[in-house]
């Protein structure tokens, strides 16, 4: 998970196939900032970190099972987080 998100809430997980053999995890999580891009040139919308309810993605390591430690996100709705997740892979929810 990125780093200070230890504490973050999980709300869905699920399980996922990589090349028709090597089984992973995925969840959401949820998490009070919505963390900007930091680049000067983006609108301030984009650029800027934001105090609200968002959702953060995380994919388990193939190899170091219950590391994970690719993600994506934010989303403003748990609803945005399951549709990416479900255009990037095929998942089977748990929770």
């Amino acid at each position: 998970m990125f780093i200070g998100m230890e504490n973050a809430v999980e709300v869905k997980r699920g399980k996922c196939i990589y090349g028709n053999s090597t089984e992973y995890e995925v969840k959401i999580v949820r998490w009070h900032i919505l963390y900007g891009t930091g680049d000067y040139e983006d609108p301030a919308e984009i650029r800027d970190d934001r105090d609200v309810e968002c959702f953060y993605i995380f994919y388990e390591d193939l190899v170091k099972k219950g590391k994970f430690n690719t993600g994506s996100g934010g989303f403003l709705s748990l609803e945005e987080a399951i549709v990416s997740v479900e255009t990037i892979v095929d998942v089977k929810w748990l929770v």
